[in-house]
């Protein structure tokens, strides 16, 4: 009986799955966020190296920085088992960065939160403001609202400090939207919504050159 008890104790010993742990997200440490790249390297007029660093992520065997032309949306990918990588990239240009944590014991890919830098160029008159981040409510979010409006937050960050006003577009699907508002000068709109509805909406920023940046389109629901 006892050999019988411990054959059965084995067999769901051997059956328990063993748990895989996600590898967490990688802290990131520079080029800093919402800043210019002192820390390049000049390699030509148009070109600088850049160095990229980040913290050790648990559970993670190597990492995968991706580097995004803001600009031109393309994206430059490059693998490594370290905690640090350098990228030649084009001077005079806004990028955004993250790094993606891996593990060979899961498909699962973890991503860092997204930095963004101006790496500057030889003569810089006026740099175009940072994406629009938009804070309220988050991506994915399903809010209630309250008398059938919701208060849309965003924050935006421009090097010289001369942002002039913000353009809100609000639609139904991501290429929908349209302008809910125009030359604002605060980080907020007070927005009449339908329930039980889902909502795309983004945020261009102005400054007083003219240049002009857009942020990601972001995505929420409104409950009954």
């Amino acid at each position: 009986m006892k050999k019988y008890f411990f054959i059965v104790l084995m067999i769901l010993v051997s059956c328990k799955k063993e748990v895989i742990p996600d590898p967490e997200p990688a802290v990131l440490l520079g080029p800093e966020n919402n800043n210019s790249c002192n820390t390049a390297v000049r390699i030509s007029d148009q070109k600088s190296q850049v160095n990229f660093n980040w913290q050790t992520a648990l559970h993670a065997d190597k990492y995968e920085l991706v580097i995004r032309d803001i600009l031109t949306n393309v994206d430059q990918k490059k693998e490594t088992i370290r905690l640090y990588s350098s990228v030649v990239l084009d001077r005079a240009k806004q990028y955004a960065w993250w790094v993606n944590s891996k593990s060979e014991q899961t498909e699962t890919v973890t991503k860092s939160e997204v930095w963004t830098f101006y790496l500057e160029g030889t003569q810089t008159l006026s740099h175009f403001p940072f994406p629009a981040k938009l804070v309220s409510p988050q991506n994915n979010a399903k809010i209630r609202l309250e008398n059938g409006a919701l208060t849309l937050v965003w924050e935006a960050v421009d090097l010289d400090g001369d942002i002039e006003s913000y353009d809100v577009y609000i639609g139904a699907g991501p290429d929908d939207l349209i302008l809910a508002a125009e030359n604002l000068t605060s980080n907020s709109i007070t927005a009449s919504l339908d329930s039980d509805q889902s909502y795309y909406w983004k945020v261009l920023t102005r400054d007083q050159e003219g240049n002009i940046s857009q942020s990601p389109v972001g995505y929420f629901k409104t409950s009954l």
